[in-house]
């Protein structure tokens, strides 16, 4: 991948984590998951998390009443050392981004 690459990409259904290859950084721009969520997705550097979104969490409310979980125009930096995980094993989350250094 190279500077202004587009990124994608699922977390299943168990402890999961996004972390870039050493010496990439990443912005991570959405979160979205179809349902109310009970797995928390948290900033990780190996041994230590900061939650962005805790279990439980509601922030939309679709037709027909279907809850589900985005974030859109989220500026979350990541790299080899600070990461995303998705606590839990219930969700499935898509996340999406761009490259911002190799």
């Amino acid at each position: 991948m190279a500077i202004g690459d587009a990124i994608a990409a699922y977390l299943g259904t168990g402890v999961t984590d996004r972390q870039p290859s050493s010496g990439v950084e990443e912005i991570l721009t959405s979160f979205n998951c179809g349902g109310a969520t009970t797995d928390a997705i948290a900033q990780f550097n190996g041994s230590s998390s900061v939650h962005i979104f805790v279990g439980a969490t509601t922030t939309a409310t679709g037709g027909g009443g279907a809850q589900s979980v985005q974030a859109h125009g989220a500026f979350v930096m990541i790299t080899n050392s600070l990461y995303i995980r998705k606590l839990g094993t219930t969700d499935r989350w898509a996340i999406t981004g761009v490259q911002t250094a190799t």
